[in-house]
């Protein structure tokens, strides 16, 4: 019978174990083992028959990390879709028909991949095959220049879009998280009147902009690198806004270093500007206290497991250094 070393941790004082390699030893080494589904991932299976798009073999991948979605890729022969099952989110401020508006109008303009469906509590894309981006991918000089063009041509889009779009100001989406927080008896910082105040002040440093298609939510992770480009994923948070808040968010998200918030705007814009630059500062600062409201009210509200206190005090501490920094 053959056997085969333990490769698990051991104490140098013990014998060598020895455990059998059962697989070789029956000449079944190339077994694959399936395991059982769960039963969301049944229920997923399911929908997706009913709808025509998962005949013969089905595979289905739970994907972690997103932080409000529980998401899977579903292949079904050739085929292969991101499916998420989304509840509605109202205190988060996401509005579902929106998000289909501003995912398909990315879509149109080859930045995010085509909706195949959706319904109530259902969303399905095509799915993208390529690299989920990291934090420190995003700040490569590199990478940097492409997510320029990727929000340039996104932007540039403003004077051909189509539909009820939502406006979003992170100003006010501050505030109304601080108001839901309060209201649901979430743990808000105890100086929050005095960042709302600070907050109004901020506000009337911002001069009068064009309104664009923006994404507003731009994790690292909801870009993919395919090798050719970059797509945008996850619109729950798109709407008409400020062009310059998609790149302080971006930089908020990814942690950049103000020499990478100059390049970064230096390729978006084709030249630096003082004042583009002053503006970005306190979006990236308004964007980190949003994202820590934001996960406030996820500690009371949310069903995923993620430790969300510890990311509202992590994301806190990120915007007083960066409001600090502001003149």
């Amino acid at each position: 019978m053959l056997i085969a070393p333990d490769r698990g941790e051991r104490d140098p004082g013990r014998p060598s174990r020895l455990t059998v390699d059962w697989k070789r030893a029956f000449g079944v080494e190339h077994l694959q083992l399936h395991r059982r589904h769960t039963r969301q991932e049944r229920e997923v299976i399911e929908r997706l028959r009913k709808l025509g798009l998962a005949r013969g073999t089905v595979s289905i991948e739970r994907i972690w990390g997103g932080l409000s979605n529980h998401n899977f890729a579903v292949r079904a022969g050739a085929q292969a879709f991101f499916v998420r099952i989304c509840q509605e989110r109202s205190l988060l401020g996401i509005d579902r028909r929106n998000e289909l508006v501003c995912h398909r109008a990315a879509s149109l303009r080859d930045l995010a991949p085509e909706v195949i469906h959706h319904d109530e509590g259902l969303f399905i894309t095509r799915f993208v095959e390529g690299r989920t981006l990291e934090p420190l991918a995003l700040r490569e000089p590199a990478m940097l220049s492409r997510l320029a063009d990727l929000l340039g041509h996104l932007h540039q889009g403003w004077d051909s879009l189509t539909g009820e779009v939502l406006y979003f100001c992170p100003f006010q989406t501050v505030r109304t998280y601080a108001r839901t927080a309060a209201r649901l008896q979430a743990p808000l910082p105890h100086d929050i009147a005095g960042l709302l105040d600070d907050l109004r002040g901020l506000a009337r440093r911002i001069t009068p902009f064009r309104p664009v298609l923006c994404h507003n939510d731009l994790m690292p992770a909801n870009l993919i690198d395919d090798g050719r480009r970059l797509w945008l994923l996850d619109w729950e948070y798109g709407g008409a806004g400020h062009p310059l808040f998609d790149l302080a968010n971006a930089s908020a998200n990814a942690a950049f270093s103000l020499d990478q918030d100059r390049a970064l705007l230096e390729a978006y814009r084709g030249g630096l500007d003082a004042a583009d630059m002053a503006e970005l500062k306190i979006f990236k600062a308004v964007s980190l206290l949003r994202e820590s409201l934001w996960s406030t009210i996820q500690t009371v509200a949310s069903d995923i497991d993620f430790d969300y206190p510890r990311y509202a005090i992590d994301k806190l501490a990120a915007f007083r250094a960066a409001r600090a920094t502001l003149e």
